[in-house]
């Protein structure tokens, strides 16, 4: 290791990407036309194929410092600085620094706009010869990094490490003691913000007009619409998936935050096995709201669908990436009586391994008392698999959340939130009740979005169960509320998405 004496060892890495394991190769270069709203967006979800234009960049406050050629010395250098809005870099800006990834076999190489391709021999740096593009200096792939930030680096073939920002040097290189660069991906433009000085029409949402979502991915009938992951500041509580409650978060950093209740983070999860919708884009798993005051999810919404069904085993217990590590569990171990309850069950995604382990990270997971609640003949456990009954062709809509205020339920049970020791912290607050919030077409088959039906052929309820239940309980009529009740006890708006949802009434017979 001689070269700037900081060429290190490996980057400590978790998993590699679902997507690395294509079987095609492709040599062409990306030259897709201009487009003047194209923008350069932060990697934050899995996908099966990193083919395309991305920024290979170190985040300088509010700009970024992109790779954009190689040194004398075989270092990586720096381009002109590059200015974001809300973390996006305009195409225009950009393009003269991108760097294509282009699938070869498993693995990728990567062509630098003005150097050609480029690699690492293990040793002395980044290389821009190409006489063998196959050999492994030549070959790179994309990594989920376990750095506590959920970052994706670009780790080369060759050698340990993924590329990082040298600040003495002001360069970049190979390095496991540094933070990795950053992959920003060039997407077409979402209309999320106005480039200052342009006279491209503003498209923030308009909340006067029922679904002004700039390029809205259309419900499929059915099985769940899949879609992006929905942009930072778009989302404002009447925009977004058919399931999520009205939230208005904004970006912190690299995190969603409740502009409302800063101790409250969002994290929106896509499948990370690279499960397709009907219109080919990546299905959605869930979104998660986690307290960093309670340290404990405050709700998980997701659609539910046979489309998730599959053969993967359970994954283990894990860091969610898209939420600060410090305000997590750390580790696996139980206490308070509970055991580990997840929120969207381990069942309900069993299409792929990768998509299963997302649903193991800490931030799906609650204390639940594991005598009488969440086991065998639990009062939870019996809710689960009641639930499980209520599918249907048309996708069902849920949200699973945890009530942390005393509880008086309708048999006279009386549960107390309780600050226990759970998951490796001692300040976890264990939660008074948890609900099901329900949502799907009475005929379950209908084929429509529920954004198309009247409220006739909708259907929806909440299922409340205090933590205190006695075990062997059933799921029965005096466990149901009208979702407008639930909404006055936990101040959350469901399902705003869906203007005809019936939310003030329900027939227990529908959901029994």
């Amino acid at each position: 290791m001689n070269h700037l004496g900081l060429w290190g060892r490996a980057a400590a890495v978790t998993m590699v990407l679902y997507g690395l394991l294509g079987l095609a190769s492709c040599d062409k270069i990306s030259n897709d036309s201009e487009h003047l709203d194209d923008e350069y967006v932060g990697i934050s979800s899995w996908v099966d194929d990193w083919s395309g234009d991305y920024i290979i960049a170190h985040k300088d406050g509010s700009s970024l410092i992109p790779l954009s050629g190689v040194g004398d010395k075989g270092e990586g250098t720096a381009g002109e600085k590059l200015s974001t809005l809300d973390g996006v870099v305009f195409g225009s800006d950009a393009d003269n620094t991108k760097a294509v990834l282009i699938k070869s076999g498993e693995y990728y190489r990567v062509h630098i706009e003005s150097v050609g391709y480029i690699g690492f021999d293990g040793e002395n740096g980044f290389i821009k010869s190409a006489k063998e593009l196959n050999a492994d200096c030549y070959l790179w792939e994309v990594l989920y990094s376990d750095n506590g930030e959920g970052d994706f680096s670009l780790n080369p073939k060759a050698g340990d490490g993924a590329i990082a920002w040298n600040p003495e040097e002001k360069c970049f290189y190979i390095s496991s003691s540094a933070k990795s660069a950053l992959l920003y991906k060039r997407v077409l433009g979402t209309g999320i913000q106005n480039r200052p000085g342009t006279d491209k029409p503003d498209t923030e949402p308009d909340p006067d007009k029922p679904n002004p979502e700039p390029d809205p991915t259309p419900e499929p009938g059915p099985t769940p619409e899949p879609g992006p992951t929905p942009e930072p500041g778009t989302t404002n509580g009447k925009y977004g998936w058919f399931e999520l409650p009205a939230v208005n978060y904004e970006l912190s950093g690299k995190y969603l935050i409740s502009k409302d209740d800063n101790t409250l983070y969002y994290a929106h999860h896509l499948c990370a096995g690279g499960e397709k919708g009907p219109n080919g884009k990546t299905a959605r798993n869930y979104t998660v709201c986690f307290s960093a005051e309670e340290h404990c999810p405050v709700w998980v919404a997701a659609p539910r669908h046979r489309m998730y069904k599959g053969s993967a085993g359970r994954s283990g217990y894990g860091i969610d990436p898209s939420i600060p590590s410090d305000i997590q569990y750390h580790s696996k171990a139980t206490g308070g009586g509970c055991n580990k309850g997840h929120m969207l069950g381990n069942s309900d995604r069993t299409c792929s391994s990768a998509t299963n382990k997302q649903v193991f990270y800490y931030t799906n997971i609650a204390p639940q008392y594991s005598s009488t609640f969440n086991t065998g003949g639990g009062a939870w456990n019996n809710l689960e698999d009641h639930i499980d009954g209520l599918v249907c062709s048309d996708t069902l809509y849920e949200v699973v959340g945890c009530y942390f205020k005393q509880f008086k339920d309708k048999y006279g049970n009386i549960g107390n939130p309780e600050k226990i020791s759970f998951g490796g912290r001692s300040d976890v607050t264990r939660p008074s009740m948890f609900y099901y919030v329900l949502l799907r077409t009475k005929k379950g088959n209908t084929g429509k979005a529920v954004s198309q039906c009247s409220a006739n052929e909708l259907q929806c309820v909440a299922f409340v169960v205090c933590h205190e239940m006695e075990k062997g309980h059933k799921p029965q009529a005096k466990d149901m509320m009208s979702v407008s009740d639930l909404e006055k006890l936990t101040g959350f708006s469901y399902f705003p998405n869906v203007p005809n949802a019936p939310k003030s009434t329900f027939t227990p017979s529908d959901w029994l």
